[in-house]
């Protein structure tokens, strides 16, 4: 074997740890943006303002319609506002994959898929008034994946669900 064809053979090999690093590299950059997203989510929607527009809405009728909406306080009008335009946001960070559905399903489903019930009649109207379809879009969207991901399967607690689970090395 000559000394160019080990030198070349050397230089292949060097190239091709490198190349697996690399891949090695990226694999651990997105599943930590994964993690700080997922921790980053959790910690931006525990503020007393959401938690007060969640619980206001909660407390909404069925259907709430835009007259009802307008008769509330301005502070549980407000609060409510936030948590709608908190859906919003949070739908549109799933649809461009920067949060994962399927994180986003098992954090918040049922007060999304509550708050769309409670909200929806109240957003077609605010359409109209508006003269406007795209509002609270992304909201309707994301409420949309929820309830198509229950229509597969019954939602179950994740005490029920998850009780065989171990944690991992």
């Amino acid at each position: 074997m000559n000394l160019a064809l080990i030198l070349q053979l050397i230089a292949t090999a060097i190239m091709v740890i490198g190349i697996i690093f690399g891949i090695q590299n990226i694999r651990q950059y997105q599943a930590s943006r994964r993690r700080e997203s997922a921790m980053l989510l959790l910690n931006s929607l525990q503020t007393g303002d959401f938690v007060r527009g969640l619980l206001c809405i909660f407390d909404l009728p069925e259907d709430a319609g835009k007259d009802f909406m307008d008769n509330l306080p301005e502070d549980q009008f407000l609060s409510i506002y936030i948590v709608m335009g908190t859906w919003e946001r949070l739908g549109v960070l799933v649809y461009r994959h920067e949060v994962e559905l399927g994180m986003v399903d098992d954090a918040y489903s049922g007060p999304i898929i509550q708050s769309w019930h409670k909200l929806g009649n109240y957003i077609e109207e605010f359409r109209l008034y508006v003269q406007r379809e795209t509002a609270f879009e992304w909201f309707q969207w994301l409420a949309e994946r929820m309830l198509e991901r229950e229509q597969d399967s019954e939602p179950l607690p994740a005490y029920v669900t998850h009780r065989n689970w171990r944690p991992g090395k």
